[in-house]
């Protein structure tokens, strides 16, 4: 017995496998509930990114050195994420409104800004 079942339309949430950078959402679009950077080339990419309050930024270190990510100024609380190796990651949730600048301490060169709306 030969059983054919239809799938529906799967293209739901485009899941891009590592495009993290173009998931910086559009001013009040109220999209900025996951927001990822990639780091690459020594750089945050993007380098400026907004999150809505109570949003999670993930960035993912796809250069070949490690990185850091870590609070220089700006409300909340204080964060570093330690080494992220190649292939690795680090989450973090943002409740506090207001602009944060942070660093890559290993390339102190290599920075970024959240704005948290």
């Amino acid at each position: 017995v030969l059983v054919a079942i239809g799938c529906g339309d799967d293209d739901e949430g485009d899941e891009d496998g590592g495009a993290a950078t173009t998931e910086e959402p559009a001013d009040g679009g109220g999209a900025g509930k996951a927001v990822k950077v990639s780091m690459k080339d020594i750089k945050f990419v993007p380098q400026d990114v907004t999150v809505s309050e109570g949003g999670t930024i993930t960035w993912t270190n796809d250069d070949t050195p490690p990185h850091t990510v870590t609070k220089e100024k700006g409300p909340g609380p204080d964060f570093d994420s330690g080494n992220i190796d190649p292939g690795g990651n680090y989450k973090r949730t943002f409740n506090a409104a207001g602009k944060i600048d942070y660093v890559c301490t290993i390339h102190p060169n290599q920075t970024g800004t959240i704005t948290v709306k």
